[in-house]
């Protein structure tokens, strides 16, 4: 009999559920219909008892329990769902808003990406303290030893090979120098930095023009005079120079513009003197300027083209400063391989009461020395100035000169001085003026352009000298 109404039981099921899943709402006993949604098997238990218990509470929990516990569970809310089904749907309602608190995660990820950039902003701050540690590797320098095998060459004249002497690199390798992942002209072999030289013709010929131009001007007052200054191209060791591209002859270019030049230049060699001497302390193994050695064969290269005699390095009083570190240690970005650090060797005029004014580019003027106590090559000339003007009353005579120069120029001013009563020393980069009226106001008997040899070769540098000449 019990299992007959339970197959009725399971049968009347069966068809309620048809009934409301087709229908999708079922009468309520107010008359309205509402909708079905799902109802838990777990919440049936506790909402069919709040009206069950007036019908049959006490009649099946005790039969059922007893025979079969573990299907009675199921099958109590299926014996009334005919005559209480409209109870449960009005619980439902309330558990249909829950399904909306769902898309709430979604917008709780988003305000966290904008947290993701912040990280960025916090090491930005980093790099500006990098630079620092670039001034502590300035005082490295004081305690590094020579390197083995050198030997300072002399800073003194020395007696005149009967030909150019050979030099040879210690490590036979030479490397350029980069800035901003560019190779510079700049190139080391062993503890010494060399400019590379280029000869380009036909610059060389537009400065053997204006030359010419300044000669033919001054025909019958003033003499001109063409000192083209070498640079510390001439003393790469030998082995380097044959394995260095594009390499020069730096002897046979400088004849070359000598050759373009009329026979009213006076075309000083000095080259040819200071390669004899090639051996000496004649250029900075830390600067690209020539030293006080290597200015003085030019010197007296100059005083043979002339035709007077030169004051010999006995007859001057001699200053040396230590710690010096040039241009090329700075381009080199102060690479430690060109120490040791080197010693500026400077001298006096002869003539002890000589003067030096220098003028700015406004007229104002103020002394100057003519050889100051510094380790640098500006002790020459007080450096690169428009117009200094030396005076020297014991000169013994009244000639004037105009030289014509940038800063390689400063080294020869200290011997020249001796020779002339005025020097009219003009900075072709920076003096405003003409140098042919100038000459003809000041009753110049000589006028030099002392240039080094990559000036005579750049346009742009010879478009300067152009201004200040026609």
């Amino acid at each position: 009999m019990i299992k007959t109404n339970e197959a009725l039981m399971k049968l009347a099921c069966a068809l309620l559920a048809a009934g409301m899943l087709f229908t999708g709402c079922l009468p309520r006993d107010d008359g309205k219909d509402a909708l079905v949604t799902e109802a838990p098997a777990s919440g049936e238990p506790t909402e069919a008892p709040t009206e069950e218990p007036t019908e049959e509470p006490t009649e099946e929990p005790t039969e059922e329990p007893t025979e079969e516990p573990t299907e009675e569970p199921t099958e109590e809310p299926t014996e009334e769902p005919t005559e209480e089904p409209t109870e449960e749907p009005t619980e439902a309602p309330t558990a249909a808003p829950k399904p909306t608190k769902t898309p709430k995660p979604t917008i709780t990820p988003t305000p966290k990406p904008t947290k993701a950039p912040k990280p960025t902003s916090t090491p930005t701050p980093k790099p500006t303290k990098t630079p620092k540690p670039a001034n502590t590797p300035t005082p490295r320098p004081t305690n590094t030893p020579k390197p083995a095998g050198w030997v300072e060459p002399p800073h003194r004249p020395q007696s005149e090979h009967s030909s150019v002497p050979r030099l040879t690199s210690r490590s036979g390798r030479y490397s350029f120098y980069y800035q901003d992942g560019k190779q510079i002209n700049l190139f080391k072999v062993d503890n010494a930095a060399y400019e590379q030289a280029f000869y380009v013709e036909s610059s060389a010929r537009k400065y053997a023009e204006l030359i010419n131009y300044t000669a033919d001007a001054l025909a019958g007052s003033t003499k001109v005079y063409s000192l083209i200054i070498p640079t510390n191209h001439i003393v790469v060791p030998d082995d380097i120079m044959a394995k260095l591209p594009g390499a020069i002859d730096m002897e046979s270019c400088i004849a070359k513009e000598f050759g373009m030049m009329n026979s009213n230049v006076k075309k000083v060699q000095c080259i040819h003197t200071m390669m004899l001497h090639r051996d000496e302390y004649i250029f900075f193994r830390t600067d690209h300027h020539w030293t006080a050695l290597g200015a003085y064969y030019a010197y007296r290269a100059f005083c043979q083209t002339k035709g007077i005699n030169h004051i010999s390095f006995g007859e001057r009083e001699e200053i040396a400063m230590s710690g010096f570190l040039g241009s090329s240690w700075s381009l080199s970005g102060h690479d430690t391989d060109l120490l040791p650090k080197e010693t500026v060797y400077a001298y006096y005029p002869k003539s002890g009461d000589a003067t030096m004014t220098i003028y700015d580019e406004n007229g104002n003027s103020h002394q100057g020395k003519i050889v100051s106590r510094i380790a640098s090559y500006m002790c020459f000339a007080g450096g690169d100035n428009p117009l200094t003007v030396f005076r020297n009353p014991s000169a013994g005579n009244n000639q004037v000169l105009i030289i014509i120069k940038e800063s390689y120029g400063n080294a020869l001013l200290p011997y020249l001085v001796d020779h002339y009563k005025t020097i009219y020393e003009i900075d072709y980069r920076y003096w405003k003026g003409n140098v042919i009226s100038l000459a003809r106001e000041v009753g110049a008997t000589d006028l030099v352009f002392a240039n080094c040899f990559p000036t005579t070769n750049s346009n742009a540098k010879i478009g300067q000298i152009a201004k200040i000449v026609k």
